[in-house]
């Protein structure tokens, strides 16, 4: 059982989904400006959680760093590079599912289609119920 396990697990691994996901992420952690960009989130993150657990911080500082959290992850989230990881990682997300449905329907476990079952099979669309 194990054996078949590491097979599947190498069969996606060289999905596409998967491969492609793999880049997505390379292409984004490797360019500069998003380089930045994260560096800064994540300072000013931590800066907010720094005065937010201070007994006595600064709620002024702590107003003014949340926008500028706000505003950073709007700048990434409009770069072309994040849009296309998300929809990488939404892709591979479907492999994955589509592969935990499949073996839940093999050992009579519930699936993404089967999770609102009531019982009631007059609407099913497959659920193996």
């Amino acid at each position: 059982m194990i054996e078949l396990a590491r097979e599947l697990g190498l069969a996606i691994a060289g999905s596409a989904e998967f491969i492609q996901m793999k880049q997505a992420q390379s292409a984004f952690e490797q360019n500069e400006t998003i380089a930045a960009l994260m560096q800064e989130l994540n300072e000013k993150r931590e800066r907010l959680i720094t005065i937010l657990a201070q007994e006595e911080g600064d709620d002024m500082e702590a107003v003014s760093l949340t926008n500028d959290i706000d505003r950073l992850e709007e700048q990434l989230k409009e770069s072309p590079l994040y849009e296309e990881l998300v929809a990488a990682q939404a892709a591979f997300s479907s492999v994955l599912t589509a592969v935990n449905d499949e073996i839940n329907a093999c050992i009579g476990g519930e699936t993404s289609a089967s999770a609102g079952c009531a019982g009631d099979c007059g609407g099913c669309s497959g659920c193996k119920h």
